[in-house]
């Protein structure tokens, strides 16, 4: 079976076959369209994969490739109730909800509940139920509830299949009914279930999904599913303090036992007791990692490598691990951060950054200082933990930037174009395309030779290089280091 990506191709969806280098359009729900300025986030739980910001409203891929809502909209109105037959006696309330349903009858997926119907007293009768709402998405199933005589819990009662009929009768015992699932009081309708408010971020950690909304009250606020459910989402917490800048939490981090939550002004941390089943809401935590530092300014140069996470600051790219939370451009490239002499600053939200596995190195694209588009990138390699760039990329303006695995379960790293071509990096001839020489910039490490109290003679500047049949190179010595004139 061919290992599938998924990508945004401007205003549509579509798998991208990683073996044959195909792709194939998804239809969207009606009504949900994707913003071309926006940059699509994922997050896959149980094989579901959630995709929002650009979304008009969340949505959510199944295992078979078909889009829905991440979260079904609940019924507006409860079901019209009057008394038929015989079979009950009491005072009874009923509710809706609509549902979607597998071939095997599994619940993949259920809206928030309707509002109650009004109370029916009942002296040996049946129910007749007409007016069941009809969904506006694509169901399955209409799931109704009710309450035991004189009770407030919902018990589910019966499914009206499909998304039609409006009418259905019920005179089961409360004994019966109470044997059935009792009322999901998890369903909510989170940010991004109707138009207009959305998710702007979104992460699986711990078998929940984490979200945070573009809501301008709600920047500071995160959401998390339900246990292995990507549908109801009853559990939110708050990063506090609160109101510190319009654009509240700018990313969110999942590593092993922490999921870090990054603001502009530092780093805060969810952390919690986690089981079998994974972590339990009741009993999370958000602390302050560290603040007035360490904040990030682009939620999509977040890269976690071997639980050890990295992101791009307004003054640097930063590291956390076990070991605390470091600066590891100050030492060495500051410059290329904390001065606009390489890199565009007023661009850094728009940074993006990948893993490429096949040479262990952490990838951060950046756009040329005067530049609009992110056409440079710089690469730190893990097991030298040494700097290298900035590099060019001539052949295309790239736009986005993964780490995947390919069918044979090795890496690739994956580079999107403005002209929507997906390109793979790694070439083994080092080039962009099929015949283009890659324009390479490179600065050197800065030499010192760790004893200036001698005098040294270097003698001419030499260099190696293989023979090239054209091309123009220019070597250019500096007297300092990056910030040297």
């Amino acid at each position: 079976m061919p290992r599938i990506a998924l990508s945004q191709i401007g205003s549509s969806l579509y798998t991208v076959d990683l073996d044959a280098g195909t792709t194939t359009a998804l239809t969207l729900p009606t009504g949900v369209t994707l913003s071309t300025t926006r940059k699509p986030r994922f997050a896959t739980l149980n094989q579901w994969t959630a995709v929002v910001n650009s979304p008009t409203k969340n949505i959510v891929i199944d295992p078979e490739g078909t889009i829905r809502p991440l979260t079904l909209r609940p019924p507006i109105n409860a079901p019209t109730t009057a008394t038929s037959s015989t079979g009950l006696t009491g005072a009874y309330l009923y509710k809706a909800s609509f549902v979607i349903l597998n071939n095997e009858g599994e619940l993949l997926s259920e809206s928030p509940l309707s509002p109650a119907s009004v109370s029916l007293t009942l002296a040996n009768q049946g129910v007749a139920l007409t007016d069941i709402p009809i969904s506006l998405d694509t169901v399955t199933n209409r799931r109704l509830y009710r309450t035991l005589s004189g009770g407030s819990l919902y018990f589910h009662v019966a499914d009206v299949q499909g998304n039609n009929a409006t009418a259905a009768f019920d005179d089961k015992a409360d004994a019966v009914v109470t044997l059935l699932p009792a009322s999901p009081t998890t369903l909510t309708m989170p940010p991004g279930a109707l138009a207009g408010i959305r998710f702007k971020l979104i992460a699986e950690w711990k078998s929940r999904l984490w979200a945070v909304a573009d809501d301008p009250s709600l920047v500071d606020t995160i959401y998390a599913s339900e246990t292995n459910k990507v549908y109801a989402w009853p559990n939110s917490a708050i990063a506090y303090p609160t109101g510190q800048d319009k654009d509240g939490i700018i990313a969110l981090v999942p590593r092993r036992n922490q999921l870090g939550i990054l603001k502009r002004n530092g780093l805060w941390q969810v952390g919690g007791s986690a089981g079998s089943t994974g972590i339990s809401f009741s009993n999370i935590s958000i602390s302050q990692v560290v603040v007035g530092k360490a904040g990030c300014v682009s939620a999509d140069t977040v890269v976690v490598v071997n639980d050890r996470a990295y992101w791009l600051g307004t003054d640097g790219v930063y590291e956390w691990s076990d070991e605390g939370v470091v600066n590891i451009t100050n030492d060495s490239v500051a410059p290329w951060f904390k001065t606009g002499t390489y890199f565009n600053r007023n661009r850094f939200p728009n940074a993006f950054a990948k893993y490429n596995e096949a040479r262990h190195s952490y990838e951060l694209h950046l756009a040329n200082t005067g530049d609009s588009t992110e056409n440079r990138w710089v690469s730190f390699y893990l097991k030298n933990r040494k700097w290298y760039g900035p590099h060019l990329t001539g052949l295309f303006t790239p736009t986005h930037a993964a780490h995947v695995l390919d069918n044979n379960g090795l890496p690739m790293a994956l580079v999107g174009a403005s002209t929507g071509v997906i390109y793979t990096a790694n070439s083994t001839n080092y080039r962009d395309g099929a015949a283009t020489a890659i324009d390479y910039d490179v600065y050197t490490p800065f030499y010192s030779v760790d004893a200036p109290d001698i005098m040294h003679y270097w003698g001419e500047l030499s260099m190696h290089s293989d023979i090239e049949t054209g091309g123009t190179l220019t070597v250019t010595p500096y007297l300092g280091g990056l910030d040297a004139s």
